[in-house]
């Protein structure tokens, strides 16, 4: 490509910092032209390309520069599986949204009951597979005494000469949830291996810090998250071979078949002691690749184990031909032990839900203004367990109507024996709906009343002297739509709190009566309707995901989701997508410290959007010597609208404020003379102030009231967008490099803090 790049460092360098949905390079920077000049397509350095160097606007003294990250979260067509992974992500971002706690048993406790939570969701996923594999085709469909099968054509390979006998059924069904685990194991460790196994160097690691962001070991991932998608990927192994191996091993086991189930068992067993050690979260400080030594390696071969454990499991059963206990021509069950599962995995994820609330409670008190009263955590967690239950049972109310009729007994033909819990959650799915239309009309109303109301008013002291009423209602409207993170939060409480009294209800009947759904006329039409819903929730992620593969600008916003959840380091769940800061966050960090070109040179850190939380981590992952050159200038910041209250211990108030101080050195001089500026409009309905002082926070008026001469419409509303457009940016940019360089270098302090 012809053309002149400037690619020295100059005396100032504005760095651009996208948001979500991955804004391309040239928009970034405003030029048709740009050309790479770091990083490569997924990640990489751009600035504008010229057609000579007389007339190019960057030269040794003031160069754009674009860092563009998008491709980390919205590029491979691969991001469609990821959709299958939410709950995954939400269990992995609970981890973080803990409030701050001071370090000890409390704090180990609450990680080791996280972790273990994430491992029954893997669990959820991976029974709901083996009830759809080897429960409905390998064991259901033909009977064990050989009488009966499943009417649909999709199961009559079930009836082939070679696959005569139980065994070689469920050794060939067992290969589907095989097959899922292994998916899930291979993207895990493909992620890894792109983002996760670069180490950085920690700096004063603990040393008076007061944000774990402070700390650069937070980004050295690679041994915890090996560890923990060993453990997780052996546990999932374990179930199926174990599944597997029960209908012929519950009563009278032979020695080979006994002793493989009594290999598993203890291999599950210690799935569950090893997901619990505090080291498989910690990380750490050095910058070396090391892999944590013998136990790190010894917890990495597990899954081969388990999975050769498993294949020598499914070769005695497919050539030893066993007879599974039990009557021949008795009534249908679902396969053995597989009904306890589920219902163990339920229980285990409501008692943990309990400890979280009790040790959120223990904290809650010293950290106000945390989203949801302070229980954010165990909501999130809630939110990840029931997504992962709607995933289950639509899975398996779906393939139990494809094959036949799903039924919590044998009533007839063709009845498929379901799990109860999965005809309770149909039940639930219509109760659930229905409230989620409820608080979702009385958060209309709230918005509808908050335009009519106060919004309005503010808009006629925002603009004195207009007499246009009508074009004064509409601003009042996008205003208050623009405010609707805050009613969205309301809702979301009141959904959940209704929620949680609906599950609550349903497991002290179901526990108390140990009722059919079907034995009950009500809940019989409430779980016929649910199916319906849960189907068409099925339906919907199979084509969402079908669009995400297939279209690039569906890709795009599916990737907004994981922009606003991968920014945090996988700690609690390993298979969850990748985390983009990871790689992100260091790679800023390394391109200020080449463009500071050793400390004669500045660097303008500007940031939108996401990008401002990318920028706030990049600050406190600074020296004092590497941020002396640095000034940051953030616009629509979702810092303390959204990140603060749902994550208080890495961006709630006394954090932010101790972002700014890095910027001078972390002496005490007053905030209106940090090089700090943050830009927002009152129509944006994502960012807003960030430390809640007028010397920094600069609002902006948006939109224009009247229109311009000659025009026949009103200026549009710039909304989240735009804000180098705006007339205040350029005075912005000249603000925060003169107070940077009004700042005395941290080499001449008389005494460096």
């Amino acid at each position: 490509m012809a053309g002149w790049v400037e690619h020295g460092t100059a005396d100032w360098t504005e760095l651009r910092v996208h948001g979500v949905s991955g804004t391309p390079p040239e928009a970034m920077l405003e030029h048709p032209t740009v050309r790479r000049v770091s990083g490569d397509a997924a990640s990489g350095f751009y600035r504008r390309v010229w057609q000579a160097r007389s007339i190019a606007a960057d030269d040794r003294t003031s160069v754009l520069e674009a860092y563009s990250w998008g491709g980390l979260t919205a590029g491979s067509k691969l991001r469609a599986l990821w959709l299958l992974l939410i709950p995954f992500l939400l269990a992995n971002v609970a981890f973080y949204a803990r409030p701050a706690d001071r370090p000890g048993f409390r704090q180990r406790l609450g990680e080791a009951v996280q972790r273990l939570f994430a491992l029954t969701i893997t669990a959820t996923l991976v029974l709901a597979t083996v009830n759809v594999s080897m429960d409905f085709a390998g064991w259901q469909c033909v009977r064990p005494g050989g009488a009966g099968s499943c009417s649909s054509a999709w199961a009559g390979f079930l009836s082939w000469p070679w696959l005569d006998t139980p065994g070689r059924r469920i050794a060939l069904t067992a290969l589907v949830p095989i097959a899922v685990v292994a998916l899930l194991w291979w993207l895990a460790n493909k992620t890894w291996c792109a983002n996760e196994v670069t180490p950085v160097e920690a700096v004063d690691a603990d040393n008076g810090q007061h944000s774990p962001l402070e700390n650069r070991r937070m980004w050295n991932s690679a041994r915890p998250v090996r560890r923990l998608r060993a453990v997780h990927v052996t546990a999932a192994l374990a179930l199926v071979g174990i599944l597997a191996l029960a209908p012929f091993t519950r009563d009278r086991p032979t020695l080979l078949s006994g002793s493989l189930m009594g290999v598993l068992l203890a291999t599950g067993l210690l799935s569950l002691v090893l997901v619990c050690l505090p080291s498989m979260s910690d990380r750490p400080d050095t910058g070396t690749e090391d892999d944590g030594g013998a136990s790190t390696r010894f917890i990495a071969s597990l899954p081969w184990l388990t999975l050769g454990l498993v294949a020598v499991s499914l070769a005695w059963m497919w050539f030893a031909k066993p007879v599974p206990t039990g009557s021949p021509g008795a009534p249908r069950t679902s396969l053995p032990w597989l009904s306890a599962a589920v219902h163990i995995g339920i229980t285990v994820q409501i008692v943990l839900l309990i400890i979280m609330v009790v040790l959120l409670t223990a904290v809650r008190r010293h950290n106000k203004g945390a989203a949801w009263f302070g229980y954010a955590t165990a909501i999130l967690m809630l939110f990840g367990s029931a997504l992962s239950g709607a995933y289950a049972a639509a899975m398996v109310l779906a393939v139990a109507h494809l094959l036949g009729k799903p039924m919590p007994r044998d009533r007839g033909i063709d009845p498929l024996v379901t799990p109860m819990p999965y005809f309770w959650a149909a039940a639930l799915a219509l109760v659930v709906a229905a409230a989620a239309v409820i608080v979702g009309l009385y958060g209309y109303w709230s918005l509808r009343r908050l335009a009519r109301g106060a919004m309005l008013t503010k808009v006629n002291i925002t603009y004195p002297g207009n007499t246009d009423p009508v074009r004064a209602r509409a601003i009042a409207k996008q205003w208050a739509l623009a405010t609707a993170d805050k009613t969205l939060r309301q809702v979301a409480g009141r959904f959940v709190a209704l929620t949680v009294v609906l599950i609550v209800a349903a497991c002290i009947g179901y526990a108390a009566e140990q009722t059919a759904v079907t034995d009950t006329p009500v809940l019989a039409g409430m779980a016929n309707v649910g199916d319906w819903l849960i189907g068409l929730f099925a339906a919907g992620l199979l084509y969402l995901g079908r669009q995400t593969f297939r279209n690039a600008n569906t890709r795009r916003l599916v990737g907004i989701i994981w922009d606003l959840g991968t920014f945090w380091p996988r700690a609690a769940h390993p298979l969850a997508p990748p985390c983009y800061a990871e790689r992100a966050v260091p790679e800023l960090v390394n391109r200020i410290d080449h463009l500071r070109r050793d400390g004669t040179a500045n660097v303008l850190l500007s940031c939108h959007s996401q990008g401002t939380v990318l920028g706030a981590a990049v600050i406190m992952q600074l020296t004092y010597e590497q941020s002396s050159s640095v000034a940051l200038l953030t616009y629509g910041a979702p810092l303390d609208r959204l990140y603060a209250p749902f994550f208080p211990a890495y961006f709630g108030p006394a954090q932010l404020r101790r972002t700014g101080s890095f910027l001078v050195h972390g002496t005490d001089l007053p905030v209106a003379r940090w090089p700090w500026r943050n830009l927002y409009r009152p129509s944006d309905p994502i960012g807003g102030p960030v430390l809640g002082a007028d010397c920094v926070d600069r609002p902006l008026v948006d939109p224009v009231f009247g229109r311009a001469a000659g025009d026949i419409s009103y200026p549009p509303t710039l909304g989240h967008s735009g804000y180098t457009d705006a007339p205040e940016w350029a005075a912005a940019v000249e603000e925060v490099k003169e107070l940077r360089l009004s700042q005395v270098p941290y080499g001449l302090l008389a005494t460096p803090p």
